[in-house]
């Protein structure tokens, strides 16, 4: 281990001692042209400041980068007016050296470096980031002494839920609309997929029905949308929202048949013979009343026991 950092050291020593020095000589007032976004609103603002000589990092170099596991990092150095000088980044918690320009100078092969040619920042990129490589990583340029600035890595763990109560209820023909959100995300997700009982949701058009997938990123929030148009009874069964960077989170769905007109016919039927049975007990009941009771001796309080007693047989009979 001594000996693989005194190799790492003495090759960045010899690496600078190699280069040459390039100094920018400006005459007259800065071209703003010629500087660089982050710093052409310094000399905007300040006509009569002079322009660093030399290399240098930009005012607005961030100090910190927020990351999710699932999703590469990605940690910007901007560092100007290099001139011959190279740029390495180091691992402050063991004084690594990642990467030297575009040259790895690790085992560890999710690290590489490569310069952005749209904004000219060297970029440390780490693929597949862990809550454990959270840290300082410390971005040097090859000057005499070495000029060197410290960005801080946090690496998080993203959470999902899906909107609801885990149970959704619709009407066959109605449209399943299904919502996943993933919290604590800074930048989206490399994918999310749908599975439909822990089969992958194929998207599209087919015969009539329409599957679509509407996705959106604001802050640290992903929102993942699901629609099954025309929904048919094989469309229930319980659907998984799965990101890159999250766990899986599964709910069930039920597509219910609105109209069956054979249970409707056997309702109604049951429904008419309770009714006619009903009818025709408490007409017996007055019947027998009026045959076991004289004239002077009729009272109607004397016909409650007896449709009672015939209400009662026609419920045992009806089953």
């Amino acid at each position: 281990m001594l000996i693989s950092k005194l190799y790492q050291t003495a090759f960045l020593l010899l690496f600078a001692a190699d280069v040459l020095v390039v100094d920018s000589k400006v005459r007259g007032k800065p071209n703003l042209n010629n500087l660089d976004s982050s710093d052409r609103g310094i000399w905007g603002e300040q006509s009569n400041a002079t322009p660093p000589k030399g290399p240098h990092f930009a005012k607005d170099t961030p100090k910190s980068v927020l990351a999710a596991i699932g999703t590469p990092a990605h940690i910007p150095c901007k560092a100007r007016n290099l001139g011959a000088k190279s740029v390495s980044w180091i691992r402050h918690k063991d004084l690594h050296v990642l990467t030297v320009g575009s040259f790895t100078f690790t085992n560890d092969k999710r690290f590489s470096a490569h310069r952005d040619p749209s904004s000219g920042d060297w970029v440390l990129v780490l693929r597949h980031p862990q809550p454990s490589d959270s840290g300082f990583y410390e971005c040097s340029i090859s000057t005499k002494p070495v000029t060197a600035i410290s960005v801080k890595l946090e690496v998080v763990v993203p959470s999902v839920e899906l909107i609801g109560d885990g149970s959704v209820y619709l009407d066959k023909g109605s449209t399943l609309n299904l919502t996943c959100v993933v919290h604590f995300s800074p930048t989206p997700p490399e994918f999310i997929l749908w599975y439909h009982r822990d089969k992958l949701v194929n998207y599209g058009k087919r015969g009539g029905r329409e599957i679509q997938v509407f996705t959106e990123h604001k802050g640290e929030v992903t929102r993942s949308s699901l629609l099954v148009h025309n929904a048919t009874l094989p469309d229930s069964g319980r659907y998984s929202c799965k990101p890159a960077n999250a766990k899986k989170v599964s709910g069930v769905v039920h597509v219910l048949q609105s109209e069956t007109p054979e249970a409707m016919k056997t309702t109604s039927n049951g429904d008419a013979l309770s009714h006619s049975n009903l009818i025709f007990s408490v007409m017996t009941a007055v019947a027998f009343s009026l045959l076991t009771s004289s004239k002077d001796d009729l009272n109607f309080s004397k016909v409650v026991p007896w449709c009672l007693h015939f209400c009662i047989f026609s419920l045992f009979t009806d089953r």
